[in-house]
């Protein structure tokens, strides 16, 4: 009777203990996945800071070579980037749909209500048109730029000018707003006010001054 109870013992502590190393293995396993997901998800957010950041260095570039930039407040004129008509939908890797132009339940629509918190200065209030747009590999020849991220970057008359005008500039001041879109719903945005050097007086410094550079949640 005792071999037996101390048989039945030893198989029950076993069973425990099979039990005790399966819950630790689960738990080192989910552990080492989390931190795959972390590593992968701070991976992607870097590589979309960067990507942010290239379509404002693309921009400014484009907007100091714009003599008028009332062609590009009112949309006339569009950045040389671009993958096509700003009116569709775009498909980015891992399967997410955007619309990237205009109205309601598109990003330019989604720009224009939360670039400023919606905020409003009435006549002033800016009007962000779509400037450029495109996957980021497409900056240089195929090959050269391993990244799944699709930028794009809109402009508008800043409400500092006080002329009641989103569409004419009349301070030489701009705002820029570019965002990277990546795999899973990820993205970084940054905004920017820029300055054109006056040109009358001194010859002025080459290229424009950022007034003003935020990274905004989004």
């Amino acid at each position: 009777m005792k071999k037996r109870d101390e048989t039945g013992s030893a198989l029950l502590m076993a069973l425990v203990l099979a039990l005790l190393v399966t819950a630790i293995g689960a738990a080192v396993a989910l552990g080492s996945r989390t931190e795959t997901v972390i590593a992968g998800n701070f991976h992607q957010s870097r590589e979309l800071l960067y990507a942010a950041e290239g379509a404002m260095a693309l921009t400014i570039r484009e907007l100091d070579a714009i003599a008028d930039w009332n062609m590009v407040l009112t949309g006339a004129t569009a950045s040389s980037f671009t993958d096509g008509a700003a009116i569709g939908s775009r498909t980015l890797p891992g399967g997410t749909t955007i619309v990237l132009c205009c109205g309601a339940g598109t990003l330019s629509g989604d720009v224009q209500a939360r670039a400023h918190a919606g905020m409003s200065w009435g006549a002033d209030t800016p009007q962000w048109q779509i400037f450029a747009w495109g996957p980021a590999q497409n900056w240089l020849p195929p090959g050269r730029i391993h990244s799944a991220a699709y930028v794009v970057a809109w402009v508008a008359d800043d409400s500092g000018d006080a002329d009641g005008n989103p569409a004419a500039d009349s301070n030489n001041r701009i705002d820029v707003h570019a965002q990277a879109l990546g795999v899973g719903g990820g993205r970084r945005v940054i905004q920017a006010t820029l300055e054109r050097p006056p040109a009358a007086g001194l010859p002025p410094p080459p290229g424009l001054r950022i007034v003003s550079w935020r990274d905004l949640r989004w």
